[in-house]
């Protein structure tokens, strides 16, 4: 959804704040510098480190997306291991 244009006025420090722009995961931007002085920042979200093998391993993202399809297209079936909740793991 694009967002109306916005004059943005740099502070003291020459320094724009652009939070409120922001999508809510929005973590950070590439900035992007044309030759005429134009800037185009790219959103980017971030991932922490422990989650990061996920997109390092085709296989293994492959089957979380097919299970959030499956979720979506109402595929799923529910289980109840609770009866197992206090046997201990060897």
């Amino acid at each position: 959804m694009a967002v109306p244009a916005k004059n943005l006025k740099l502070d003291s420090k020459r320094r724009i704040t652009l939070g409120k722009l922001a999508e809510n995961d929005v973590t950070s931007y590439d900035a992007e510098l044309k030759d005429d002085g134009t800037i185009i920042l790219h959103p980017k979200v971030e991932i922490p480190a422990h989650e990061a093998w996920l997109y390092k391993n085709p296989e293994a993202l492959a089957g979380v997306l097919k299970g959030m399809e499956d979720i979506k297209a109402g595929r799923v079936t529910y289980m109840d291991f609770s009866e197992y909740a206090d046997d201990e793991i060897e």
